[in-house]
């Protein structure tokens, strides 16, 4: 019975085929490809959660300032009264950026752990400018600028028990504000014209994040092309015109009572 003979050493070393090593290519580059493409989704995705986590906390320090002042609201303004959530230190005439103090000396500051980093987005892209905080409340709310915007005469909700639908009224929002930084509450006029007093950060491709005065936390996707987002949402004034359903949506989110 003849002994199998050993392969030649030509054979052991023989290689890929250019049409294998082509395979293995187009393998190779698909597998980069859905890594590059999934890569920028996971990171909105991550950022988004950071960005819902600290309005929660926003949201509970707010709740929790307001269980220990016999059912008052602390204030959603920026230094008008002594009870607001920040004191600012800036103004139109000022020098236009806040300060770590403008934090500490706020009436959340000792509810959130004092911690600066719950005042700031992870999607705010103005990593260089001294913007310490990108988060505003709904100026509808306790002793906000709701009334001169087109709210009921005298407008203040300092209760929880007068907000009718609390998992449908905004608390916090991510506010881009051209003149350096968030001055004041959130507000559009609710009137029905169509104008923007304040502006909501576009830096979430598709969606804005709020927390709710129930607590819970929530993601909007704008009905508004982003590109259409990107432009009026960043103009370089208020007082923007641009109606749509976006607008009547918040609109209806923001004053309590007035269309639920």
């Amino acid at each position: 019975m003849p002994f199998p003979t050993r392969p030649s050493a030509t054979a052991l070393r023989r290689g890929f085929t250019l049409v294998e090593l082509l395979v293995v290519i187009a393998i190779i580059s698909l597998i980069v490809a859905l890594i590059a493409i999934s890569i920028p989704q996971v990171q909105r995705q991550s950022r988004s959660v950071q960005c819902l986590s600290n309005q929660r906390q926003l949201n509970v320090g707010f709740t929790q300032y307001y269980g220990d002042n016999s059912g008052r609201f602390m204030g959603v303004d920026t230094g008008l009264t002594q009870w607001d959530w920040v004191q600012g230190q800036g103004n139109l005439n000022g020098n236009g950026f806040e300060t770590i103090n403008a934090l500490k000396r706020g009436r959340m500051w000792s509810y959130i752990g004092q911690n600066e980093a719950v005042y700031k987005s992870p999607f705010d892209p103005f990593s260089s400018f001294q913007r310490l905080r990108t988060y505003s409340f709904n100026a509808f709310i306790s002793t906000g600028e709701g009334p001169m915007w087109g709210g009921p005469p005298n407008w203040q909700v300092n209760t929880m028990g007068r907000i009718p639908v609390p998992s449908k009224t905004i608390v916090t929002s991510l506010e881009y504000d051209h003149r350096g930084y968030n001055i004041n509450g959130f507000g559009i006029s609710v009137t029905g014209n169509g104008i923007w007093v304040d502006k909501i950060a576009a830096w979430h491709p598709g969606r804005w994040n709020f927390s709710m005065a129930d607590g819970s936390v929530f993601t909007y996707e704008h009905a508004a092309k982003q590109k259409d987002v990107d432009y009026y949402m960043t103009l370089p004034q208020n007082d923007v015109f641009w109606p749509g359903p976006d607008y009547e949506w918040l609109r209806r989110a923001m004053v309590p009572g007035m269309f639920q």
